[in-house]
């Protein structure tokens, strides 16, 4: 039996790499205070990544299991929701977080669910104008809004779509999006770093670089064909044209890739990099080409350009300030976008503001004083049905 606690103790899940680099500031502003005690709890979505990614940002997981069988997305989603329960339970778990739209969050949504605890959804309220794409995220998201307690929206947007399907406005609180505090601290961190496949002889000496990253399940099979054809195209024409593939490690994707694209000149295909580097080298990309979501939030950051290879994006704010491009699955539209990106100059960098549309990279410090706030305060708070706490 785990020792009890004098102390609320919040349950912080991730499964995934991006929700380790979104979680990292919450964590690191909880673990900061005395108030509460923050347990870490590594789901074994993707086990391994998780503890490498942490391991990089300096911080370690308290909870990991080891991974799950990811026999089918409903095996996982069982799984994942058992383990987690067991877990809340077994630690005395007083609520729990959840971050984003993957298969972690949905199953600690429910396991929270399960056991009417309350839950704080951080980067909620994202949608995009179709129910079910991307599958199975923006299924995910939709049903984790009316099981939380509390919503930390990123932006403008997400909080009106929340309001629009019914969440109590004093449930919402719009913090900014919590990405953007680990981008500013890489930013702001003066380190020399190296990219040594940036040196590969295959690569030219160019401003022409291209990031590219694919992992959307929407573009699994002949949309990874798709880009990868577009990507031939794009190097074929512009002589000078350096690209740098991080290789998703889901076989499904880096097989595919790898077939189009290895042993090609001037196309670097590396293994999944850390975080820093990553951000070193699309801040050094004159375009990145991507399926990511988050890309579209830290190249405004970055002032470069991204071209979203979906049909939609739940990430508008991009969009509309001209950061990024959305773009169909065809070769001769991308490679058409591509180009005309290239004639126009650089966009201007994002501020680290307030206004700037995805925060001002103090997310983080805002969300944990509101958690703190709520569990240290015993009369706002019922187990399941916590009452309103202001922004």
């Amino acid at each position: 039996m785990f020792p009890v606690s004098q102390r609320p103790r919040i349950l912080i899940v991730a499964g995934t790499r991006p929700e380790c680099l979104k979680l990292a500031s919450l964590v690191a502003a909880l673990r900061a205070r005395g108030e509460v005690e923050t347990l870490l709890v590594n789901s074994g979505q993707h086990h391994a990544m998780v503890e490498r990614t942490f391991a990089h940002l300096e911080m370690t997981t308290d909870v990991a299991p080891g991974p799950i069988d990811p026999a089918s997305l409903s095996h996982a989603l069982t799984s994942l929701r058992e383990r987690l329960r067991a877990i809340a339970t077994e630690r005395r778990a007083s609520l729990i977080v959840a971050q984003g739209d993957t298969s972690s969050a949905y199953a600690a949504s429910l396991a929270a669910r399960d056991l009417a605890l309350p839950l704080a959804h951080v980067e909620a309220g994202l949608r995009t104008d179709h129910p079910y794409r991307p599958f199975p995220e923006e299924l995910f998201r939709r049903r984790i809004a009316p099981i939380a307690q509390l919503h930390f929206a990123p932006t403008a947007s997400a909080e009106r779509n929340l309001l629009r399907e019914g969440i109590a406005p004093e449930a919402i609180h719009r913090t900014g999006n919590t990405v953007v505090d680990l981008l500013r601290a890489q930013l702001e961190d003066t380190r020399p770093l190296l990219l040594p496949f940036l040196a590969n002889d295959g690569l030219p000496d160019t401003d022409e670089l291209v990031t590219l990253t694919l992992h959307r399940r929407e573009n699994y099979g002949r949309g990874l064909d798709v880009v990868c054809e577009a990507v031939l195209e794009l190097v074929r024409q512009r002589p000078r044209l350096g690209v740098v593939c991080p290789v998703h490690p889901n076989p499904a994707v880096g097989s595919r890739i790898r077939r189009h694209l290895a042993r090609r000149a001037r196309i670097a295909l590396v293994d999944p990099l850390d975080y820093r580097p990553f951000i070193a080298l699309l801040a050094q990309s004159r375009l990145t080409i991507t399926d990511s979501g988050g890309i579209q939030e830290e190249a405004p950051y970055l002032g470069t350009p991204v071209l979203v290879v979906r049909e939609n994006t739940e990430r508008p704010e991009s969009v509309a300030i001209g950061a990024a491009t959305l773009v169909p699955l065809k070769a001769d539209r991308i490679v058409a976008e591509a180009q005309r990106l290239f004639a126009l100059p650089a966009p201007r960098r994002l501020p680290f503001t307030p206004e700037a549309p995805y925060g001002d990279g103090r997310s983080g410090e805002r969300i944990a004083s509101i958690l703190v706030e709520r569990l240290c305060a015993p009369a706002t708070m019922r187990a399941g049905r916590p009452s309103p706490v202001s922004a």
